[in-house]
């Protein structure tokens, strides 16, 4: 079977989609430097007044009240079954790109006899992903295996010499049958090997509808192989909480790091609060792990990533069911300037940053931008938050020391610039050590009018760390020290040497040392700020200006905020997209990046980008020869 994706095959595709877009990043400018927008720069936002988040349940009633205009972008993904009422609206727009995420369901290693790789694999192979992705999402996903996705250069996906895609109740019948799942007591349904009774239960969130349509997919492949199993949809619980057999769930990733597979499944792991949720352990999955995180070299962490995926999709903790198109839709008639990102599509930061009133609409500056959000916030703590419908409002309120900018790469932010340093670059720095130093912008304030100044910083990384169970400490273990030596240097230091270390610091969010340093560290799970009865104080583009609980969140433009555009001054050019294009100019360490560093003239073309480009190449050459 082949799925067919705007009448091309799907893995061809996505292969040319992924060659395409990484030939134009790595051959390229990322942009050109417009004379004409000298006054609104390339990071300057917000533009409208405020976001208005609404509480809208249900991709039905999301998509009636964008027709209705109640709301002026849709929050969630867009089911493809809606398209053809969407594009019957004049001011309705549509697009579209693969997502750098997917849809899973985690299987519970910690329970008998879940954690039998025979049970999952034969899980697994009874899923029949071509139907998820030709019934469920009507040719707008593709069959997924490796927990790595494919839009990722470093994803195994469509190397390995088998594959799930079709459902083969054959196949899993008989790796049942050899591992003991017998029908003991002769009741039509197999049992679990010592005899005992084998009942599964799948929960799904009640919130998506994708997800309990692949909940009764993956229940009705069970029941092919004799299973008793049903999908059940449930109220989104606290993360942690869980007591589950197996669940669906949804990925989005911020980055093509991969540093994050030392963690996730790393058995040292299992069993702790954010990390290893299925509790799965594994050996030689864990034999690569230290590669993976401790070198500096491209090869060899693309070589440890590939064979811990290897490992990973044999062993399915995790089953891949899906990575999707990710489909956007927003109304055109009062706002322009939004930004089909690249991990977020169009309902993103980068839309909040840059979407503006059109001319005839008294533009560019003013209005509310108003958002569907399925779910309330379950916190306005940051450090808590489990949902990403909570997260993506978080994130308007707090800044990091970088960012990604609307095509993945990397962009200063609060830093206007670092040097990565090793003992080999500096005789001062322990052998084995890394150390960062940031030197930040001299214009960032709180919206209490305090500055925002290297000892925030050094104080939110050290608190991050030392923060029992916080889920942003994971890749902070290894750092030995966070201190500021300035007002605006910041310097950081780890005790090994990493590829990773630079990702791991500079998308934490930074908090107010002035206001947290109140709170007890081993409380900050307890920490609820209750806005806006409470002020917060926070840095980023927005700040919360009302919070009607299960009805709305608003939030209100930062007057003061550090890259805001001169409303008084009055703009002649409509704002732009996001490039990392104009930013200052970075020192780091010798071994490449598979997307190339930034200076201020451009892209440079690494070894790692080129290998990259050679690798997938070959790839589509292969797929199209078969």
């Amino acid at each position: 079977m082949t799925l067919r994706v705007f009448g091309w095959d799907a893995r061809k595709f996505s292969s040319l989609v992924l060659i395409a877009a990484i030939l134009a990043l790595a051959l390229f400018p990322t942009s050109i430097r417009s004379q004409s927008l000298p006054e609104l720069g390339l990071k300057n936002g917000p533009f409208v007044d405020k976001i208005q988040f609404k509480v809208i349940p249900g991709d039905d009633q999301q998509v009636l009240a964008l027709l209705n205009d109640e709301i002026d972008l849709i929050g969630s993904m867009i089911h493809p079954s809606f398209l053809s009422q969407l594009n019957m609206s004049e001011s309705v727009n549509v697009v579209n790109h693969l997502r750098n995420g997917y849809g899973y369901i985690v299987i519970n290693c910690a329970k008998y006899p879940f954690n039998i790789t025979a049970f999952r694999r034969a899980a697994a192979f009874a899923l029949d992903k071509y139907a998820i992705s030709e019934d469920i999402w009507e040719g707008f996903s593709q069959p997924q295996d490796s927990c790595v996705p494919s839009v990722n250069p470093f994803s195994i996906e469509g190397q390995l010499s088998y594959s799930y895609y079709d459902a083969n109740i054959e196949l899993g019948n008989q790796l049942l049958d050899d591992a003991g799942f017998l029908d003991v007591d002769a009741d039509g349904f197999r049992d679990a090997p010592d005899g005992s009774n084998l009942d599964v239960l799948l929960q799904v969130g009640r919130a998506s509808n994708i997800g309990i349509e692949v909940g009764e997919k993956m229940a009705e492949g069970l029941r092919a192989l004799n299973i008793s199993a049903v999908s059940e949809p449930i109220d989104f619980p606290v993360y942690g909480s869980w007591d589950f057999d197996m669940i669906f769930l949804g990925m989005r990733f911020n980055s093509f790091d991969v540093d994050w597979l030392a963690y996730e499944f790393w058995g040292g792991h299992a069993g702790e609060p954010w990390q290893n949720f299925g509790s799965w352990r594994n050996a030689s999955y864990d034999g690569w792990r230290d590669q993976l995180i401790n070198s500096t070299s491209y090869e060899d962490v693309y070589e440890a990533a590939i064979e811990m995926q290897r490992v990973w999709v044999y062993e399915c903790p995790w089953v891949i069911c899906y990575e999707n198109f990710h489909i956007s839709a927003y109304r055109t008639d009062r706002f322009e300037g939004h930004v089909n990102d690249w991990t977020d599509g169009i309902p993103g930061t980068w839309t909040n940053k840059k979407v503006h009133l059109k001319a005839d609409q008294g533009g560019p500056f003013g209005g509310t931008l108003r958002w569907s959000n399925s779910l309330d916030l379950d916190t306005f703590n940051m450090m808590g938050a489990s949902s990403a419908y909570t997260l993506r409002v978080l994130i308007e309120l707090y800044d990091s020391l970088m960012t990604l900018d609307s095509t993945g790469l990397d962009m200063m932010w609060l830093a206007e610039s670092y040097l990565a340093e090793t003992h080999a670059d500096n005789a001062a720095i322990p052998a084995g050590h890394t150390r960062f130093t940031f030197q930040l912008l001299q214009n960032a304030t709180w919206t209490d009018g305090t500055s925002l100044t290297a000892e925030d910083v050094a104080f939110s990384l050290n608190f991050l760390r030392d923060a029992p169970a916080n889920k942003y400490r994971l890749d902070l273990l290894e750092m030995s020290a966070a201190y500021a030596p300035s007002t605006y240097t910041v310097v950081v230091e780890f005790s090994t040497e990493s590829y990773w270390h630079l990702h791991g610091i500079a998308f934490k969010p930074i908090f107010p040392k002035h206001i947290m340093q109140e709170i007890v560290i081993e409380d900050w799970a307890y920490w609820s700020p209750n806005p806006p009865v409470e002020e917060m104080v926070t840095s980023g583009p927005f700040n919360v200006s009302e919070y009607v609980a299960g009805e709305f969140v608003e939030l209100t433009y930062n007057p003061n905020y550090f890259f805001g555009p001169n409303r008084s001054a009055g703009i002649e050019s409509t704002p732009t997209a996001p490039t990392s294009n104009g930013t200052p100019s970075v020192t780091s360490f010798g071994w490449p990046d598979p997307f190339g560093e930034m200076d201020l003239v451009g892209r440079v073309v690494t070894t790692g980008s080129l290998f990259v480009i050679a690798v997938v190449a070959v790839l589509w050459w292969k797929d199209t020869r078969m």
